[in-house]
């Protein structure tokens, strides 16, 4: 009988925990090591009192995906519940002005009219040419691993001409957005998804378009209890399947010869694969060029349950004033604010006529630095808060938050939340990719696919593929 693959996770968030379950499923003998006391790595909960808040990622897109993921590790009886969200979001401006994006897209077309009159058949074409870019590059982009653009090429080309002219034409996200709404606010909404990945709306792929295409199509959902409940049901999963978790070790790797040694720092042993769950960028310590964004993110408390839509965002006077500033390396002096407020949909989430609120601008990937700026920011974050629900003035209590000096404590270069920075058409393809090295691979939100939870479970599910193979290969 042939002996067990030996492998190594290091880094305990979403990635590293499917890529162990699945190798583990597989038949490898799979020990993950996590600095940390906790799992999960940004997607983390805080509890204050009967208050719940995710401090990491506060939403879900493609459960389909999700679900997928919990099938292939034998889990699907572990998963909480996703509550589709309707509407999905709220975004206002400071004139007042504002609009409701929904799943239904005559929903979203007629919020968007009684904002601004004959903006409305715009919707109709914004989202018929993101439909085409996820058709043209989007399905191509997360089929497989990246390993070459000759390969992503001939996954463009079997969809046809049709795509093939599609990703020659591809221009902006902001530049498409112009293309099909003269409003500015428009343009502001359809920029906002180029943050998704650190980026900047004047500077990303059009590419990007294809995230509110699948939030339209696939929902924006809730998670009951958080996306710490998911955190909890895919360590149950991997649990499971015979994965050996070490909390509170800090893992390490090296290469000796054309072998590796992975384990505790300073007591590495011989094994057959390595899966490194962390920005590759900050841990091959090349991150000395640009840097997606990071964020500032501030916990909140009401003793009111506020009127807040489970998710809202509050634009900037001036959008490429905001990203200039950003990308200068300076804190933006009017920054676009998101906030959730759970409580709207999982009223257990929070006490009986109570509200947690997570509120998030963005910032430069500027680590230690940002420092100074912690305390304007946050009197900026509390004050359009009070603004958007006039209930909750004099009665915010602050719980925590979370800055580019705690992510880069993390291992985040220079705090930035998505690493490597995807500006220009190809940005995206020059992504680092996951497998390092014969038997050194990564997962996570820094490599390819890119950020947010399904993206990471697939570079999850990718690294498990690519050490399978690897490992077929040494046999």
């Amino acid at each position: 009988m042939s002996r067990a693959a030996q492998v190594a996770v290091v880094g305990g968030g979403i990635g590293g925990l499917v890529a162990a379950g699945l190798l583990a499923r597989a038949g490898s003998r799979v020990v993950l090591y996590e600095q940390e006391l906790r799992l999960g790595g940004k997607a983390q909960q805080l509890r204050a009192g009967a208050t719940v808040l995710d401090t990491g990622p506060t939403l879900l897109t493609l459960p389909a995906l999700v679900r997928e993921t919990f099938a292939a590790l034998e889990g699907e009886d572990l998963l909480p519940r996703f509550v589709a969200l309707s509407p999905q979001c709220e975004y206002r401006w400071r004139v007042g002005s504002g609009f409701v994006a929904h799943a239904d897209l005559g929903a979203s077309r007629a919020s968007v009219e009684t904002m601004a009159p004959g903006e409305g058949r715009g919707v109709d074409g914004f989202y018929a040419a993101a439909a085409a870019i996820h058709r043209a590059a989007g399905e191509p982009y997360l089929e497989a691993p990246f390993e070459g653009m000759a390969g992503f090429f001939a996954r463009v080309v079997r969809r046809g001409p049709s795509a093939v002219l599609q990703g020659v034409q591809m221009s902006t996200l902001h530049a498409l957005a112009a293309r099909h709404f003269r409003d500015p606010r428009l343009q502001q909404f359809v920029g906002r998804f180029a943050t998704y990945t650190g980026a900047s709306p004047y500077q990303a792929s059009a590419a990007f378009a294809l995230i509110p295409h699948l939030e339209r199509i696939e929902g924006v959902h809730h998670v009951e209890g958080g996306l710490g409940a998911l955190v909890s049901a895919l360590e149950a999963a991997v649990r499971r399947l015979g994965v050996e978790i070490r909390l509170g070790t800090r893992g390490a790797w090296k290469q000796v010869g054309e072998s590796w040694r992975a384990g505790p720092s300073g007591d590495e042993t011989p094994v057959d694969a390595v899966v490194v769950n962390a920005d590759p960028l900050g841990a091959s310590g090349v991150s000395g060029g640009p840097l997606a964004m990071s964020g500032y993110v501030l916990l909140l408390e009401a003793p009111v349950r506020s009127r807040l839509l489970h998710h809202t965002v509050f634009f900037s006077r001036d959008y490429r004033r905001e990203f200039d500033e950003i990308f200068s390396g300076r804190v933006p002096s009017d920054p676009t604010l998101y906030v959730c407020h759970p409580a709207a949909t999982d009223p257990g989430m929070a006490g009986p006529g109570t509200s947690g609120l997570f509120v998030m601008a963005n910032v430069p990937a500027m680590g230690e630095a940002f420092s100074p700026h912690a305390e304007a920011l946050r009197a900026r974050c509390v004050a359009v808060v009070e603004a958007l629900d006039p209930s909750l003035r004099g009665r915010l209590r602050f719980l925590g938050e979370r800055t580019p000096v705690d992510f880069q404590r993390q291992g985040a270069p220079g705090g930035s939340l998505y690493g490597f920075l995807p500006h220009g058409r190809l940005g995206p393809f020059r992504r680092p990719r996951s497998r390092a090295a014969p038997g050194l691979v990564y997962a996570g939100g820094g490599t390819y696919p890119g950020g947010g939870v399904p993206m990471v479970m697939l570079s999850g599910r990718f690294a498990a593929m690519q050490v399978a193979a690897d490992l077929e290969a040494r046999a």
